[in-house]
């Protein structure tokens, strides 16, 4: 009789932190916005800085962190390369989170532009360039823009505007989260080890 009372609070106790467990777990609160339910994407296929061929499916069960940008941008794009740099900094799934920058310009970010921007920031981030048609395609997907500004006076000749924002796409391939400019890195890498602890990958 004692073993069985001892069974069934050990039983009662395990259920307990199970529930407690599931309840801090669907609590977290993530620092982008959040799509709910996630946005399913198409695959796509662009050319990346080595010049081959590159489709989303590829980092299909990683985490993807993709911005749309270009090397010419004077303040947005280094900014939020170099914040999603410092979130990834010393974490510790690093390998499960693919960085991918798709330029906007690219009539001038040629695949060796892109390698040599990108390797200032690091040199695990994937660069795409390609035909401003078909990126003007994947960015729908994503509510992004682009558009030419000519700037007189300056030897750059124009500038782009362009959607400000950091895209999250979980393992499943869906658009999970965005994030504004400005966004703060520990948040990010907060939202990160959440999501890659709960992922079920």
């Amino acid at each position: 009789m004692k073993r069985y009372k001892s069974t069934s609070f050990i039983a009662l106790m395990l259920l307990l932190l199970g529930l407690l467990s599931s309840a801090c777990a669907s609590t977290y609160e993530y620092s982008g916005t959040v799509f709910d339910p996630p946005l399913a994407l198409t695959d796509f296929e662009l050319q990346d800085m080595n010049e081959q061929p590159f489709h989303l499916s590829d980092v299909q069960g990683d985490v993807v962190l993709l911005f749309f940008g270009y090397t010419f941008c004077p303040d947005v794009c280094p900014l939020t390369l170099a914040d999603v740099k410092t979130a990834l900094v010393d974490f510790d799934q690093r390998d499960r989170v693919k960085v991918i920058f798709v330029t906007v310009d690219p009539d001038r970010d040629t695949p060796e532009a892109m390698r040599d921007y990108l390797g200032h920031f690091d040199p695990e981030f994937i660069g795409l360039t390609d035909d401003y048609a078909k990126t003007q395609e994947v960015m729908k997907q994503f509510g992004a823009y682009a558009e030419k500004e000519k700037v007189s006076n300056s030897a750059a000749g124009y500038l782009v505007n362009h959607t400000a924002r950091l895209y999250l796409i979980n393992p499943q391939q869906q658009l999970l989260l965005t994030y504004p400019f400005g966004f703060e890195a520990e948040g990010l890498q907060a939202d990160l080890a959440h999501l890659l602890a709960n992922s079920g990958t």
